[in-house]
């Protein structure tokens, strides 16, 4: 993962065998950085024709090749001296009579266009520079992610029960907890302009204002509908299966104690309230999400209105948008050491006796995330007519970061970059609903709290009649669009739950220990169910690029 690899070569342009020469260099170096199969063969391919055409436009000199592997990433870079090149110039107008020359340069935007993040183009100082990636490492991060996980749990049990407490603590306090924090904190330091600038350059992207409002009720009513057909489906399962065993907790002892502050105010109209910043930078330092994208909406609109300025913004925008999603794709490289710290921590925290007395709540919770699952694919099939298949292997990057991380905004900058990437989702809804669904679009959320609020009832020997079910659905809805920014707030909210139905707020002691291990999945949940959200709302729009939504090898 962390291999450097450099190769760099140089050939006259005005060798007639300067294509091929470039060409056998190019393969010799991918096969020597284990770049093989379709990837190998779309980066030639592209490169191939880039070469072609900077040689064309070259009056003299050289053309430098150079490959580079960084941090898994393998990437082929290509320079000649030349004019500037219009790459995309036919790339809105490929119908009509086109000469041979028109209909050429047609076909490169188009091929251009389909490989998206993995293709730049630039000019400076009299020089063509591209860059072509070859879109192997995803894959790579994938596997090293799951690699990640899997040895995070065996060696927490193993410094848990096989090495002295000693040895265990000083690992924890020195090593693991140390980078875990560490790399929290550099994710932290892109989120807020990560959402700032996406939406900013989303919203002034838009000719049309009333685009805008089409899409942006479109998705919050998908929202919405995902949300309650969460708290429904929770309700029927859990009361179905019925995990727990009434009144046991009355008879255990030794329950630990837990204090929530339930007098936070979570109502709708608080929040709608708080969202108006008392100043502009109090956002940036506190991430206060909905804050942000209050000052986005309002930024990106009045920049299509200043006239003569607005391209300029537009730009400047759009170049801090670029510049922080790659500053996150670079922090993201770590995800993998990352998830095997705190995945060992977590495992050296809780053991392995809580789990088996948890058994029917913790399985509990998985069916119902599962079964969630399934109905975001049943309404990508419904309602978008897609493959839903086609959208879980593509956005399953997104789902095991989103899982691992356990962190919905800390995994928004991968989830944007799968939508657009690998989705074919138009950046105009994609930098929209995806920042707004990791503030209100909480449906893992909302399962965890039905069966936490029910489970915990049965086992105080609470019973929670039928006429009660319907308050406190409605409760936990509104819960998760209201939920304020404060630590704890899974706690806040679940003691709210059980204030409601009579559950001593102390009974959450019992299911602190794998709380955390079911945040993982509930995480899961609410980004996919931002990213199914956008995916519909894309397709219903016509901001959906089909081309790339079934290619399959930008899974």
């Amino acid at each position: 993962m962390f291999k450097f690899i450099s190769r760099k070569a140089a050939f006259p342009v005005n060798d007639p065998r300067c294509i091929e020469q470039c060409m056998q260099f190019i393969r010799t170096e991918l096969k020597t950085a284990k770049v093989e199969g379709r990837h190998a063969i779309r980066a030639q391919l592209l490169s191939e024709e880039m070469l072609a055409t900077l040689i064309a436009n070259a009056p003299d000199g050289e053309v430098r090749v150079s490959i580079k592997k960084t941090f898994g990433d393998t990437s082929i870079n290509i320079s000649t001296k030349g004019d500037e090149i219009d790459l995309y110039g036919y790339e809105t107008d490929i119908s009509g009579d086109l000469d041979d020359e028109e209909a050429e340069a047609a076909f490169r935007a188009i091929i251009l266009k389909s490989h998206g993040e993995n293709f730049k183009y630039g000019h400076k100082n009299g020089i063509n520079n591209v860059r072509i990636m070859t879109g192997k490492a995803q894959i790579s991060s994938i596997r090293l992610t799951l690699g990640a996980l899997v040895l995070g749990i065996v060696f927490g049990l193993f410094i848990k029960f096989v090495l002295p407490e000693a040895a265990c603590t000083g690992i924890c306090d020195y090593l693991l907890t140390p980078f875990s924090t560490v790399f929290m904190n550099a994710l932290k330091m892109v989120i807020a302009p990560v959402v700032f600038f996406s939406i900013v350059s989303c919203i002034s992207g838009f000719g049309d204002l009333s685009e805008l409002k089409r899409i942006g009720v479109r998705v919050m009513l998908m929202y919405l509908l995902t949300t309650v057909l969460a708290v429904l489906m929770a309700f029927v399962v859990t009361n179905l299966i019925s995990p727990g065993e009434f009144g046991a907790a009355l008879a255990m002892t030794g329950t630990q104690a837990v204090e929530v502050n339930t007098d936070v105010d979570t109502s709708i109209l608080t929040t709608i309230i708080n969202i108006v910043p008392s100043n502009f930078i109090r956002p940036f330092l506190e991430a206060d999400t909905l804050q942000l994208i209050f000052l986005a909406i309002i930024i990106g609109i009045a920049v299509g209105k200043i006239g003569e300025y607005t391209p300029v913004l537009c730009e400047f925008f759009e170049a801090c948008n670029s510049l922080f999603l790659t500053l996150t794709s670079m922090i993201a490289k770590f995800i993998p050491v990352a998830v095997f710290c705190s995945i060992s921590l977590m495992f050296v925290n809780l053991g392995g006796s809580s789990f088996l007395s948890m058994a029917g709540y913790f399985l509990t919770n998985v069916l119902e995330i599962i079964i969630m699952l399934f109905i975001y694919g049943l309404l990508i099939l419904i309602i978008a007519r897609l493959n839903p298949i086609t959208f879980f292997k593509k956005n399953r990057e997104g789902m095991v970061t989103s899982f691992t991380l356990s962190s919905s905004t800390a995994s928004m900058p991968i989830n944007i970059k799968t939508c657009t990437d690998k989705l074919g989702i138009s950046p105009k809804v994609a930098n929209f609903s995806i920042p707004l669904g990791a503030t209100i679009n909480m449906d893992g959320t909302c399962i965890s709290l039905v069966l936490s609020g029910l489970y915990l009832a049965k086992m105080y020997g609470v019973t929670v009649p039928v006429s009660m079910m319907g308050p406190l659905a409605l409760t936990i809805i509104l819960l998760s669009l209201g939920c304020p920014g404060v630590p704890g707030v899974g706690l806040v909210c679940l003691g709210i739950v059980l204030q409601q139905i009579g559950v001593p707020i102390g009974a959450m002691g019992l299911i602190l220990a794998i709380d955390p291990v079911l945040d993982m999945f509930d995480t899961m949940s609410n980004t996919t169910g931002d990213v199914s959200c956008a995916l519909i709302t894309a397709k219903k729009e016509g901001l959906l690029d089909m081309d790339i939504y079934n290619d399959m090898s930008r899974s």
